[in-house]
């Protein structure tokens, strides 16, 4: 009986009828704790803006950048992306397959671009006539290519898709920027000397 009556008294507590001010005041407290705590979150959010933003991986500038030359080091990138730069030696195009080929210094890296990639390049040139005799970087994934039936060594490529890919490198100028050339006119052959004039003796010395 006792325990019943005891069940009686506490269910109408659980039950939240004698609590009222409590619970609002708990809400009360937990509206002001919340406000208190608002600048120093908004503090944080800014902190978080405010910081350098982390560099995209696998950007141009964190990316391995070598010479077509150095055969070696590229072979050792085979699998992974990277920057190759050097000079167009050769630059071929077969018009049966659609396929353009850029060799880059030493003729053992190659650049491949397919003919469904033309339309994307100005004019819609194949790269063959775009970049040929020019100074170039190249960004990709370098692969190797196997010939058909073992023929010959693997030769490290990379797959040319987009104009965004490749770059065009200007060698830098002879003189520096800002170093004043000569002025002076050539001289033309029908141009004549000018002859030194005598000085006459008697008008110093009398």
């Amino acid at each position: 009986m006792r325990a019943l009556k005891s069940k009686k008294k506490i269910a109408p507590l659980l039950r939240g009828r004698n609590m009222p001010t409590l619970t609002t005041a708990m809400k009360l407290t937990l509206l002001l704790t919340c406000l208190a705590f608002a600048p120093l979150l908004r503090a944080a959010d800014d902190e978080k803006k405010d910081a350098a933003p982390a560099k995209e991986e696998g950007s141009v500038n964190e990316l391995p950048r070598i010479s077509a030359g150095d055969i070696e080091g590229v072979k050792k990138l085979v699998g992974k992306k990277a920057v190759v730069f050097g000079k167009v030696i050769g630059a071929r195009e077969i018009e049966k397959s659609g396929i353009s080929f850029l060799d880059l210094d030493g003729g053992k890296f190659t650049v491949v671009c397919f003919k469904d990639s033309y339309s994307k390049f100005p004019a819609a040139q194949s790269p063959a006539k775009l970049y040929k005799d020019k100074d170039i970087e190249i960004t990709g994934e370098i692969f190797e290519y196997r010939a058909a039936k073992g023929k010959g060594d693997p030769k490290p490529e990379i797959k040319l898709t987009e104009p965004s890919q490749i770059k065009v490198i200007e060698k830098a100028t002879d003189k520096k920027d800002g170093e004043k050339k000569d002025t002076k006119p050539e001289a033309k052959p029908g141009d004549k000397k000018e002859e030194p004039k005598r000085v006459e003796p008697k008008k110093f010395f009398k």
